[in-house]
This record gives structure tokens, C-alpha cells and sequence, in this order.
């Protein structure tokens, strides 16, 4: 690989220590109501509470749900299938939209508990966010090659949608990915968003066509493709066409914005530059914001960055 995944979770991490730092700096103080607790593992049978109405009279406001969290909930039968939910106090599905992050680590790395320390400092601030931090299945060997890992974020998203009128959150969600998860946000957004559920996709450092990743990355990228989608672009041209968001773009794609440094040699910024122009050619809002750098986020530019980025989710899921 281009890089060991020793140093590719350093990267992720320094990037989303960088990022919460600034997007709390942006966030206004909020009270402190009380998480039911962490659940090592949630069996999803589990009843979600409902307003204590204790001692209420008829005609009385109802009490706001208390926060919640279902860390490790399941969504399919692999233990890698999980999923850590935060449900803020004083949810509802009126104003409670979905913000789903989505880990990277070349597709055969890295983990969600990447996220879970900025994502404690984040929840709890309001209720306009129900944070959610997905695992999917990584490529081990043979096992687990493209398309699995298309399919478990769209299995997490459709368990997500089917919960959410017993959450009490709206189905309208965000979805933040960086690396190969930037890849995955924009393929699920791309391609699997038929019902209009994803109002809006931020892609850090991502990859969006797969035959190009082969042939232009730098050294140990060629083997990195063919270990995730299993064979090169002459022996699978139709996988590495369908794993490529780039060509899933048309005019209902959601509002996407792109974060790419131009000195990336793991994945180019010819990337984003392809698809800033697919989406320029079907008319999709967008944004793309580059800077002068390799495959994380220089320091310069971080907090410049972070405020475009929680902008542009908090404008495109309202």
C-alpha cells in the first residue's frame, strides 16, 4: 500500500482533531441534559424511550426525550456490520436531521472509533444533529472485496431510514466521508438516493473513479485496487465502473462538496477535478475547496475549511 495504516489513521485523526476543534469553536453552548448511557452492545429489539408524562395533567406540553445512545447497534449479521448512534435530548423528527460519518482507511483499515472522541464533544450541543458513525466490512484477503463495502453503507442507511420514525429524527441526512470513506459518501449519494433522503454529501481527499485511481496513483496504488475490488480494470471494467461515483451523477445527485489537496499523489487532484466537472455538467450545487497540500489537510487551511464544511451540511439539511 502507499502508505501503512499506521500512518494512514494518524492522518485521518489529525485531520478530525482539527476539524471538531474548529466546529465546536463555530457552535454556541447548550445545556447538559443526560445520556441514558453507553450500551456496549444494543440489541435493536430494544424500545426507544418515550417523554415521561409522570404527574403531567391533559393539555400540558409534552417533556422532551432525554439523549440517547446505541453504540455498536447492528445492521447486519457481520460483527463489522455496527453502527454507534447519538440521539440528542429534545429530539424530534421536525428538527433533528441525520449527520453520518463515514471513516476511511484505503477500505481495508481504520475504524469508527476514529471519530468517537470528536463525536463526544460534538453531541449533546443541540438537537439538530443525530450523529452516526458507521464500521463496514474491510477487505481482509479475498473476503469482503468491492461491492461489499457499497453495499453496508447502503444497508446502514436504509436501517437508519426505517428507524427514524422510532428515533424521532428525521430521515433527511448529511453524510461526511473522508478518503475511501469520501469515496463511499459519494457513491451512496450518487447512486442510492433514490428517495431524496440525503440532502447533502461533504467528501474529504476522496476517490470518484476507480480505473483512474489504478492507473495515476502513486506506487502501491495499482495493488491497492486490485486487493479492494479484486482483479485490475481490464479483468473487472464493468466494477471498476460501477464502484465509480463519477459516472452516478445527474441532475437529482444532492449538494456535494468537495476537499482535496492539490499535491495529493494517493488520490489525485485530477479526482476531484473530474468530478467538479460531472457535477458542473448536470447542474448539481456544489463546491470545491483546494488547497496546497498532499492527502490531509494542512494546517494553514483547517479552520478555513471546517467552517466551509459545517456551512455547507448545515445549509443543505435544514
Amino acid at each position: 500500500m502507499p502508505v501503512s495504516p499506521a500512518t494512514t489513521r494518524c492522518l485521518h485523526c489529525l485531520v478530525w482533531l482539527l476539524f471538531c476543534f474548529f466546529f465546536l469553536g463555530m457552535a454556541s453552548a447548550c445545556t447538559k441534559a443526560g445520556y441514558t448511557g453507553r450500551n456496549a452492545t444494543h440489541d435493536s429489539t430494544t424500545s426507544i424511550p418515550m417523554p415521561d408524562t409522570t404527574g403531567h395533567l391533559p393539555g400540558d406540553p409534552p417533556q422532551p426525550l432525554p439523549a440517547m445512545e446505541l453504540l455498536n447497534e447492528h445492521y447486519g449479521d457481520d460483527p463489522q456490520q455496527v453502527m454507534d448512534i447519538y440521539l440528542p435530548a429534545g429530539r424530534s423528527a421536525a428538527t433533528t436531521r441525520m449527520m453520518v460519518f463515514i471513516h476511511g482507511g484505503g477500505w481495508m483499515g481504520s475504524d469508527k472509533r476514529d471519530f468517537t472522541p470528536h463525536i463526544d464533544n460534538m453531541k449533546n450541543r443541540d438537537a439538530k444533529y443525530a450523529y452516526v458513525n458507521l464500521n463496514y466490512r474491510l477487505v481482509q484477503g479475498s473476503k469482503h472485496t468491492f461491492p461489499a463495502a457499497e453495499e453496508d453503507i447502503n444497508r446502514a442507511m436504509e436501517f437508519l431510514w426505517r428507524k427514524a420514525d422510532s428515533f424521532h429524527i428525521s430521515r433527511a441526512a448529511g453524510l461526511i466521508g473522508n478518503s475511501a470513506g469520501a469515496h463511499l459518501a459519494a457513491l451512496q449519494a450518487c447512486k442510492h438516493n433514490s428517495d431524496g433522503y440525503i440532502k447533502a454529501a461533504v467528501c474529504l481527499l476522496g476517490v470518484y473513479d476507480m480505473k483512474r485511481f489504478y492507473e495515476d496513483g502513486s506506487a502501491g496504488v495499482p495493488q491497492l485496487s486490485i486487493a479492494v475490488l479484486g482483479g485490475t480494470p481490464d479483468q473487472l471494467p464493468a466494477l471498476y465502473r460501477s464502484s465509480s461515483p463519477l459516472f452516478y451523477v445527474a441532475g437529482n445527485t444532492p449538494p456535494v462538496m468537495l476537499i482535496h489537496g492539490t499535491e495529493d499523489t494517493l488520490a489525485r487532484y485530477s479526482q476531484a477535478v473530474a468530478m467538479d466537472s460531472a457535477l458542473k455538467k448536470h447542474g448539481v450545487i456544489h463546491e470545491l475547496y483546494t488547497f496546497k497540500g498532499g492527502h490531509v489537510i494542512s494546517a494553514d487551511k483547517i479552520n478555513d475549511a471546517a467552517e466551509k464544511m459545517f456551512k455547507f451540511i448545515a445549509k443543505y439539511t435544514k
